[in-house]
């Protein structure tokens, strides 16, 4: 039932390099009998973010203050099925803080990061050449519009800024590389108090760097904390995207909403905004992806037509939800009432007695294990494990209504060794189903099931505790490594 990853891909490592961007690329008939709806995460079908009516029921929009007249003050979980990740007041206060780290940085600059998808000419650059139509969006997004238009990003807006933190073919490694690196040399050529925001995309070539998919992840995941943090640190608030399907190898595709779980987790561990990009393209024909498989296409009449019409394409939906992102982050950044609807927060203590509790698949949490309050499981028989497991552990529990293929992962940095267990409803050692010390991949029928995370203890006797990211998601269909 314990698979290691499924087989790696037989074409080169890299795969932006030299593939066709334009629009033409694949690019779908323009008519079409029924225009599909991008995912909203309102339902009112203005592709917004809710028109300020949803929150404590007093009417003014928001979310409540911590003080008992509505949710707990926290941070929220990101669920899945949503293309923008949720903003109560915790996550409000959260980017204000990060702001507050370079006050004299202008509101109206932001910086491009990522790979092929970010330096096309028809990612955002026709914002700023006039050709633009909001349609139905001009009202709620074109003030926003205005306002980074306004923008002095070197001699030009931040819409059509040739980027420095972005080329063809690279990986999150590369954008934080070298002294300076690309990032660095992007915040100071931009502007000379830097940007204020960053849209961050990776992960289609960053799956591309290991022998499978599973084993290019850690890479990924180290070096798009660091980037994260770096961001953070120097007081930008970064945007991250996550990445489209991939149909031009069925075994890469199987694994994309595993890199998205974990991009969306990293975003939620620092309350930052996340974009489910393959999610605002599922209802688009061939999902808005062009003819190699792997990059967007767009409407003939311009990637920046937010008409119904345009919108039936991959580019003009990424434009889209791209200037939804950042009106999101400047009306948040403005303390603007108008928030999302009370958020799903993470409940339990992470003990046997009290168990994370995980809501849904796909879930992620980023958590440590020093200090944790758990300390019964020790070895774990069930799974015929002799590993000495003596330190501390959190504990999560979920239950499945169906049978269901699961994939769950654990991240952990250098010097931290965390591993995965999956228990049955005892929750004992004994009751050990699988054990890994990454990842864990079966079908299990429905019923209630927990996961340890525990530490490790060396040779010498010295704990292996401290921080990871543990994420557990359902297989797609047809993913024989999850049987």
């Amino acid at each position: 039932m314990l698979a290691l990853g499924c087989a790696g891909p037989d074409d080169p490592r890299t795969l932006d390099s030299g593939l066709d961007t334009s629009d033409s690329a694949g690019t779908l008939d323009d008519e079409t009998d029924e225009l599909p709806d991008v995912p909203g995460d309102s339902g009112d079908g203005d592709g917004d973010s809710g028109d300020g009516d949803s929150g404590d029921g007093d009417g003014d929009g928001d979310s409540g203050d911590g003080d008992g007249d509505g949710e707990v003050y926290g941070p929220p979980l990101y669920p899945d099925a949503r293309v923008h990740s949720p903003i109560n007041v915790y996550a409000r206060d959260n980017l204000a803080s990060i702001r507050a780290l370079a006050p004299t940085a202008p509101e109206d600059v932001f910086m491009k990061i990522g790979a092929s998808s970010t330096v096309s000419p028809s990612t955002l650059y026709c914002f700023a050449d006039g050709m633009a139509e909001l349609d139905i969006h001009e009202q709620t997004l074109g003030p926003t519009l205005d306002h980074f238009l306004l923008g002095q990003a070197g001699d030009t807006t931040p819409f059509d800024r040739d980027t420095l933190a972005a080329e063809s073919g690279r990986t999150a490694g590369w954008a934080i590389e070298g002294a300076p690196s690309p990032v660095d040399q992007e915040r100071a050529a931009i502007h000379p108090e830097g940007p204020s925001l960053a849209l961050v995309h990776y992960g289609t070539n960053d799956m591309q760097q290991g022998i499978t998919y599973a084993s290019a992840m850690p890479a990924y995941y180290a070096n798009m904390s660091d980037l994260l943090d770096l961001l953070i640190n120097a007081g930008v608030v970064p945007i991250v995207f996550g990445i489209s399907r991939r149909l031009d190898l069925e075994a890469a595709d199987l694994w994309v909403q595993t890199y998205n779980a974990v991009a969306r987790g990293l975003a939620q561990a620092r309350t930052i905004p996340f974009i489910d990009l393959r999610h605002a393209l599922e209802p688009l024909p061939g999902y808005g992806i062009s003819g190699d498989g792997i990059h967007l296409e767009g409407f003939n009449g311009g990637p920046c037509i937010l008409s119904p019409e345009g919108l039936t394409h991959g580019y003009n939906v990424r434009n889209l939800i791209a200037l939804e992102g950042l009106d999101r982050a400047r009306r948040s950044l403005l303390a603007d009432d108008t928030l999302d609807e009370p958020t799903l927060q993470l409940e339990g203590l992470g003990d046997i007695d009290d168990p994370l509790e995980i809501p849904a698949l796909p879930f992620a949490d980023t958590n440590s294990t020093v200090d944790a309050p758990s300390l019964m499981l020790d070895v774990y028989s069930g799974c015929e494990a002799l590993a000495d497991e003596t330190g501390p552990e959190n504990i999560y529990r979920v239950e499945l209504a169906e049978l269901t293929a699961i994939r769950a992962m654990v991240l952990d940095r250098e010097g931290v060794d965390v591993d995965l267990h999956l228990l049955d409803d005892s929750a004992s050692e004994a009751g050990c189903i699988a054990r890994g010390d990454r990842m864990i991949e079966t079908t299990l029928a429905p019923g209630t099931y927990y996961f340890a995370l525990d530490t490790f203890v060396n040779g010498q006797g010295v704990e292996q505790g401290g921080a990871y990211t543990f994420v557990v998601l359902a297989c797609e269909d047809g993913d024989v490594d999850c049987l």
